[in-house]
């Protein structure tokens, strides 16, 4: 297969004139593109020999790009070199299984590109040769070395960084979790005073209601008790006041007949039937004033003191009756040795 016209696609203008630099020295016309959309608007008009295809670009990448170009019937056989800094049998695995023809790492050695233009087309071999006189091998043994120094000092630096991540990450984690932890440390805390004085509010609350309602039942309960006792007593208390009353409204039959013995005997000593029956009517007469008197005096002294101990105010009647009649006797006494 003869190689006279590449395309190279990358987005990278420095690989791009490098990769182009290369191919010029073996005589191969080099056609650039800047994305991989480029490349396959390119190709609807345009056939090349081989296609140089960088792996990561800016929207669609080398790997969709190569498959693209493998399902079109007219460019499946364009040989396509997967250009990368990435190394590993993984990735050239991956590279190869979806149409790709070869590896060129990057920055492109001299010998691996000559490598893979002489397999595929083995009547390049004289130019390469030519090309490997004509190169200074100091030059050479830098390329590689720095490619080599490049991939060392990458690798370091990814593992510097995955160190530094896993680190950085650890403290992350550590921070926010002592945080988390005194957040909620402090939630707690916060919580279990709000529940405990809303506890007591609520407890308090309670009582008190609970303690007004059996303190109320209490004095209901003892009012009532002693509403009746009082009622009990002042009924009982005025029925005796009543009868003792009544007792006293008249004179006593005992009192009178009394009186009555009293005047037979003066009257008959002094004046005769007359003065008798005149003593006789004058002292009942008297003792009905002074039992009415008494018994006025008595509603009233009842009036007023109702409130007090109501045997005492029936001893005090009876005592006011008793005056009564001791004053009814005086008077009937005056009346008869006037």
């Amino acid at each position: 297969m003869s190689i006279k016209h590449a395309l190279v696609v990358d987005d990278s203008k420095s690989a791009r004139f490098s990769l182009k630099k290369l191919l010029q020295q073996q005589d191969i016309k080099t056609e650039f593109a800047e994305s991989a959309g480029d490349a396959l608007n390119y190709l609807t008009s345009n056939t090349p020999d081989i296609i140089f295809m960088d792996h990561l670009m800016p929207g669609m990448d080398g790997f969709e790009a190569t498959k693209a170009i493998k399902s079109n019937p007219d460019l499946k056989d364009i040989p396509i070199i997967m250009c990368t800094s990435k190394e590993g049998n993984d990735y050239a695995q991956q590279a190869i299984a979806i149409g790709a023809y070869a590896i060129l790492p990057k920055p492109a050695p001299a010998a691996t590109l000559a490598a893979i233009l002489n397999r595929l087309d083995p009547s390049s071999a004289g130019k390469m040769d030519s090309l490997g006189a004509t190169e200074n091998k100091p030059s050479q043994s830098v390329g590689v070395s720095t490619r080599v120094v490049e991939n060392m000092v990458r690798k370091i630096l990814e593992e510097r960084f995955e160190a530094s991540q896993k680190q950085l990450l650890e403290a992350i984690r550590e921070n926010l979790l002592a945080e988390v932890k005194q957040d909620i440390a402090h939630a707690k805390s916060d919580l279990r005073v709000e529940l405990n004085s809303r506890m007591d509010n609520q407890i308090r609350e309670q009582s008190t209601s609970i303690c007004q309602r059996v303190a109320g039942d209490l004095i209901d309960n003892r009012y009532d008790e002693i509403s009746k006792k009082v009622e009990s007593h002042l009924n009982s208390s005025l029925g005796s006041i009543s009868d003792a009353m009544e007792t006293n409204r008249k004179a006593s039959p005992e009192l009178i007949e009394e009186v009555k013995k009293i005047a037979q005997f003066t009257s008959a000593a002094t004046a005769g039937e007359a003065a008798k029956e005149a003593a006789t009517e004058i002292s009942q007469s008297i003792a009905q004033d002074v039992a009415q008197e008494e018994l006025s005096n008595l509603k009233s002294s009842v009036s007023e003191q109702l409130s007090a101990d109501l045997g005492d105010r029936i001893k005090s009647s009876k005592m006011f009756g008793v005056a009564g009649f001791l004053c009814g006797v005086v008077a009937l006494l005056v009346v008869i040795f006037s």
